[in-house]
């Protein structure tokens, strides 16, 4: 079979299946299953595909049906322009998040605590974007921090970054100029809610924070003073119709100058806010 049937046939496998941008993913796992970049898929398209290849994209085509997102089929993520490791123990940063690094980016800090590190993404942006910064990257799950390494390594950032297993604030010590999070905020109200690419293949504990999505930000905002420098300030991101909640809770705890940041969506995205 040539190539552009290949291509064909698996677009209308994932169509008749629901997947939405079904010739863009044909294309994607076509690629990443010839081991080619996808601007040389149309030099090859009359080049015939032996059948080894082809039983291989079947069953990336199953995964995919079964609504496991390309990210976690590739085993990477594109952010802020850099190709990230992902697996089944970290959350897929989405291109949302992004938006706390357009804010934060112009805004060089020399010390970063960031609660729940995930992949790294963040961490590792900052640091490879940020001269002169150490950062403090936590998580409670140690399987998120031994990605997080490799990933940190893929960018020779190692050395900016101090990884370290805690639940929240529990075993951080110090005091940082900037505190950042995209802690879980979605409410175990929400659950039936979600798409099957969110619920099956998402860690559940990057996703959910108690009946409302607040539990998180309950532990994270009463204590942030503790381990800001003067002159520091926190970068929050939140669901978009927690916004205002979350506000209040920083403006009872001593912050000032609480600002509510907007996503590319038009979604409330951030909260950004300074000590009184």
């Amino acid at each position: 079979m040539k190539l552009k049937e290949v291509l064909a046939d698996t677009a209308i496998k994932l169509s008749r299946s629901g997947i939405e941008g079904a010739a863009r993913d044909a294309r994607i796992l076509s690629a990443f299953t010839l081991e080619i970049p996808i601007s040389e898929l149309s030099l090859k398209t009359n080049e015939q595909v032996s059948e080894k290849i082809i039983s291989k994209l079947e069953k990336l085509i199953l995964r995919r049906v079964n609504r496991e997102p390309i990210s976690r089929i590739l085993g990477r993520r594109e952010f802020w322009g850099r190709s990230f490791f992902i697996n089944e123990n970290v959350l897929d940063p989405r291109g949302d998040t992004e938006t706390l690094i357009d804010f934060v980016i112009e805004k060089p800090v020399k010390s970063v605590l960031e609660l729940g590190t995930g992949s790294g993404a963040i961490a590792i942006t900052l640091a490879c974007e940020w001269k002169e910064v150490h950062i403090t990257a936590v998580d409670i799950s140690e399987k998120a921090l031994s990605l997080a390494k490799i990933n940190a390594e893929k960018f020779n950032v190692q050395n900016k970054i101090d990884f370290l297993n805690s639940d929240w604030f529990e075993a951080v010590k110090g005091s940082f100029d900037l505190i950042i999070s995209n802690p879980p905020y979605i409410g175990l109200i929400e659950k039936d809610e979600l798409s099957d690419e969110v619920i099956k293949y998402d860690p559940e504990i990057a996703l959910f924070s108690g009946r409302d999505g607040l539990d998180a930000f309950k532990t994270i905002i009463p204590n942030l003073a503790k381990f800001l420098n003067p002159d520091g300030f926190v970068v929050l991101e939140t669901g978009a119709s927690q916004s205002n909640q979350v506000k209040i809770m920083m403006n009872t705890f001593g912050f000032i100058d609480t600002n509510i940041m907007k996503d590319l969506s038009g979604k409330d995205r951030l909260i950004a806010a300074k000590l009184a």
